[in-house]
């Protein structure tokens, strides 16, 4: 397998979805490259989306979980308006997590796309510009 993301508008509930494949994070130059390309899928719509991200195919290593924390949270600050989460292995998620923690962000992970996306549309529909008022991240 190789090194893939995509960023796939839904254009019905006006949300943007993540999709990782085997997108492997070991250091700090695995995270330089996800983050590039992370900015460049981002950076073509014209405003902050409301993003979902799949965290299954992103796997987080403890030797780049500190970096990733940090780059995350920065990118996505920029590029979304509010973001949730769902599927993801332990590491991953106990890395998104702590860096929410460290960083002051909403985390947000869910089971499913259908629970994130639920979670996503009350708190858009609460009039929330991001989950529990704080930068989405």
């Amino acid at each position: 397998m190789a090194w893939r993301m995509s960023f796939d508008y839904d254009e019905v509930h006006d949300v943007v979805t993540a999709t990782f494949e085997d997108c492997v994070l070991n250091n700090a130059l695995d995270v330089a490259r996800w983050r590039t390309e992370v900015e460049g899928h981002l950076s073509r719509y014209p405003s902050k989306v409301d993003l979902l991200i799949n965290l299954d195919g992103l796997v987080v290593k403890y030797t780049a979980g500190r970096v990733f924390g940090r780059e995350r949270t920065e990118v996505l600050a920029r590029y979304t308006q509010r973001s949730f989460r769902y599927g993801g292995d332990e590491m991953t998620k106990m890395f998104v997590s702590t860096s929410g923690v460290i960083n002051g962000a909403a985390v947000n992970v869910y089971n499913s796309r259908d629970e994130a996306l639920k979670a996503l549309l009350a708190d858009r529909a609460g009039g929330n510009s991001s989950p529990s008022g704080k930068k989405a991240v």
